[in-house]
């Protein structure tokens, strides 16, 4: 064949649409060009080529190859559209070096095309590279750019991701004259990232009042990005409002916004709700099934999961990872060993690769139905060098009751150079508080102390204050506490409660004053630590003021455990008209423990009468059955007053029921000073 004719057949392919090209395929016209010679006599084939390779998203890498060898002046167009396009593809270095390149071919002619400089912010951001991303602004300014809106909108992303280059964003929005929604759009993300919803809300209430003009109204985007703040900052009921926005506007009818409202319901278990709005949904894509999916899995309703999932299928419709995810969370969540077996068989059949996302789900679902060995087998297959796979596995030992097993992937864990976070040392300070292993917690607290991206974590502090609490060691536990740069609510929890199990309880009520004192307010956890130190005291009245101080001065609502703490403060002092006298007005109905209490009391201080009266409290709770712990407690109580035919009568009962008592034991390992 003649060079005409190759020049023809490769003209005419250099010239169709691009969408018909593979990788393969430009790579094998890149090699033509150069066999025939082509690429260096006929520069335009060479472009051509290029735009080929910039408009297919799997070659960014043969442009940036074809683009070396170009001779082409800097002005050329392909020099903005390369910066743009490597811009796309996540390739910010990139970018930075062939706007170099530019501006050094055109020195005495700089750069003003508003792409490239747009193109510019957006890589800096990637990168979270400061220096440069200024760098660029003032590139912008000194040519006269910073009018393009453009422009503009991505310096304001780009200073908006950062809490301490917010301000920046907040002041060339306020200088914009006529700002559009992607404006705003970029502001309000750029608040919700740094952690302002309420900034973010009082912007759109500022565009839904016009006030950046009236032809400006928020669209999906903003919905979109308002709701999911919602989800993530526990907002519900700005959420419903958002909501009724968007029905009023139509804006419940675009998917996107669907998608974010089912799942806003969703995690506030709020289910029936999300099934009304995926039901009445006009388009459903992948992302609305899988919220759906994820919603039923999360709050543990195993049977809707599995049941959307085949009418996913049954419709024809593809599954990801995010899919697989959830049937495995579903398993775990209902503790369904054989369904998360089919599960894991039904990855594995489908051809799905067993990552990372789906490796530790499966290995949480595993742990959390009992079956360790299986956990183990999964952790095998997907160990890599990533530390999430080796975190997943130190909690499943954990939860599994296998705290030596957890702590022994430790020494695996630094043998392998692995980089522990903060996941990584919560599990194993969970380890040996569990199993009292004070020696392994103490190694672990130096790891963390000579770690500079761990040591400043304060709930690995909290963490330490409460496993040297639970260890007996309170001498530590205070070290801890005290060497704390800034303590928070669960910090002064964790102190106080350490001290109540270790019976200090003046201590605790010295720490719980030091906590008001430095205007920390105490939640229902705190209040049921420094009660239960009382309760372990014998300090009756300062119980009793700081349970109606928890009910009036902080207006919280007491749980069954804070009326247990009150009644079991007043039994254990031998006040057992006054513990009865509070149980008829507890604001919660008694349960068998609160009966059990006062019946364990009146034998301890000789009020069978009393006694014997209580015990029909328990025997006319509508329980289906009553615990060993009933019958035990009756029995004893039978038994101080003579009354042995009824002793014999609850044993009987005890083993008919074959209600056992579980025996106690202690974690406690030696206790090194």
């Amino acid at each position: 064949m003649s060079p005409s004719f190759h020049l023809q057949r490769l003209t005419h392919l250099l010239h169709q649409s691009p969408t018909i090209f593979s990788c393969r395929s430009l790579l094998q016209i890149q090699a033509q060009l150069t066999t025939t010679g082509l690429i260096y006599s006929d520069p335009s084939c060479l472009l051509s080529l290029l735009n080929l390779s910039l408009s297919n998203p799997a070659t960014p890498h043969l442009a940036t190859a074809i683009f070396s060898h170009i001779q082409a002046p800097p002005n050329a167009p392909t020099w903005p559209l390369m910066v743009r396009r490597l811009a796309l593809d996540a390739d910010p270095f990139r970018v930075f070096a062939l706007f170099r390149t530019m501006q050094r071919l055109r020195r005495n002619d700089p750069v003003c095309d508003p792409y490239v400089y747009a193109s510019l912010v957006k890589a800096c951001n990637k990168v979270s590279a400061t220096r440069e991303g200024k760098s660029v602004h003032c590139h912008v300014v000194r040519l006269g750019l910073d009018y393009n809106v453009n422009v503009l909108n991505s310096l304001i992303n780009f200073y908006s991701c950062s809490r301490s280059l917010l301000g920046y964003a907040c002041i060339m929005f306020d200088r914009i004259p006529m700002k559009n929604i992607v404006t705003v759009n970029g502001m309000v993300s750029g608040f919700l990232k740094n952690k302002l919803f309420d900034a973010g809300l009082r912007l759109f209430k500022r565009a839904l009042a016009c006030l950046f003009g009236l032809g400006l109204k928020p669209n999906f985007v903003t919905l979109v990005s308002l709701v999911s703040g919602c989800v993530e900052f526990g907002r519900f009921d700005v959420g419903r409002a958002l909501h009724c926005y968007c029905c009023k506007t139509g804006l419940s009818l675009v998917t996107e916004v669907c998608n974010a409202l089912i799942d806003l319901y969703s995690k506030f278990v709020c289910m029936k709700e999300a099934l009304c709005l995926f039901n009445e949904m006009p388009d459903r894509d992948l992302v609305s099934w899988n919220t759906m999916i994820s919603g039923y899995a999360s709050v543990g309703n195993s049977v809707r999961t599995f049941s959307l999932f085949r009418e996913m299928r049954a419709r024809n419709i593809g599954f990801d990872r995010v899919s697989l995810i959830s049937l495995t969370l579903a398993s775990g969540n209902g503790k369904d060993l054989n369904m998360g077996k089919i599960v894991h068989g039904y990855i594995k059949a489908s051809g799905a690769e067993i990552s990372l996302p789906i490796g530790t789900a499966l290995i949480n679902m595993y742990s959390k139905c009992g079956s360790i060995e299986s956990a183990r087998k999964v952790f095998f297959e997907v160990q890599d060098e990533n530390i999430v796979s080796w975190n997943s596995m130190v909690h499943a030992y954990v939860e599994s009751g296998h705290d030596r097993e957890a702590l022994e992937l430790f020494n695996q864990i630094k043998l392998r150079n692995l980089k522990p976070d903060e996941v990584t040392m919560l599990g194993l300070i969970l380890a040996c508080r569990n199993s009292g292993e004070l020696c392994h917690g103490i190694d672990i607290h130096s790891y963390i102390e000579s770690s500079s991206h761990l040591n400043k974590s304060i709930i690995l502090q909290n963490a330490l204050i409460d496993m040297y609490a639970k260890c007996g060691n309170m001498a530590r536990a205070k070290l801890v506490f005290d060497k704390m740069p800034r303590k928070d609510v669960v910090s002064w929890t964790s102190i106080i409660a350490g001290h109540a199990i270790n019976g200090q309880g003046d201590e605790a009520l010295v720490a719980f004053k030091r906590m008001e004192a430095e205007n920390v307010e105490p939640n229902s956890v705190t209040f049921l630590s420094v009660l239960s130190a009382c309760e372990h005291a014998g300090l009756v009245e300062e119980g009793q003021v700081l349970y109606d101080s928890m009910c009036k001065l902080y207006n919280i609502q007491p749980r069954i455990e804070h009326c247990g703490s009150i009644v079991n403060l007043h039994a254990r002092s031998g006040r057992l008209e006054e513990a009865y006298n509070f149980v008829r007005n507890m604001p919660l109905g008694p349960n068998a423990v609160i009966w059990r209490m006062l019946i364990n009391a009146c034998r301890v201080h000789g009020d069978f009468d009393m006694g014997l009266s209580l015990i029909c409290g328990v025997t006319g709770l509508k329980t289906s059955s009553h615990g060993a712990e009933d019958h035990v407690v009756s029995s004893n109580l039978f038994a101080e007053a003579g009354r042995w035919d009824d002793v014999l009568n609850e044993r009987s009962l005890m083993a008919t029921r074959k209600a056992m008592k579980a025996a106690g034991k202690s974690s406690v390992s030696d206790l090194p000073e």
